[in-house]
């Protein structure tokens, strides 16, 4: 990937859930299940965060990103219901990596995963709701730097 893209991606990693700052805390973490309504709110953040990077021109790179991060492979995610290829592939790279980043983080509802619990959910949902080449390239990823932290020590 060329480092432009890389840097996208980088910034829409940063800027992804900017929605979620309309939707009130009692919904973002609350611990039991959420109402029809409440996941409205929910599904409403990538729309939402893609219209507040509307007003900076300097980030309309990274609303379809910010936009598609929660477009599923199959063609069942939101908020357009994109399937495949038609999800830009950063979208798909930062569904990635936002699935493992939330799996492996504590969340008011669950505990963390460990990472092989983690990367065999994303094995789990490749070609479902993740790009089946992103998830293997991600676990490569993940591994490499496991190997390399374990030459550094």
């Amino acid at each position: 990937m060329p480092k432009d893209e890389q840097g996208k991606v980088r910034v829409a990693g940063l800027l992804h859930d900017i929605g979620k700052i309309g939707i009130p805390d009692r919904v973002l973490f609350k611990q039991e299940g959420l109402s029809q309504e409440e996941w409205e709110l929910v599904r409403s953040h990538p729309a939402v965060g893609a219209d507040i990077l509307a007003k900076a021109p300097m980030l309309a790179d990274i609303i379809p990103i910010v936009l598609c991060h929660h477009e599923r492979y199959d063609g069942r995610g939101y908020p357009r219901a994109l399937a495949g290829e038609a999800i830009p592939f950063a979208a798909r790279i930062l569904a990635v990596a936002d699935a493992y980043d939330a799996m492996t983080s504590h969340r008011p509802y669950r505990a963390a995963l460990d990472k092989e619990q983690a990367l065999q959910e994303l094995r789990d949902r490749a070609g479902t709701q993740f790009d089946p080449g992103i998830v293997a390239a991600f676990e490569t990823v993940v591994q490499t730097l496991e190997e390399t932290s374990a030459v550094a020590l």
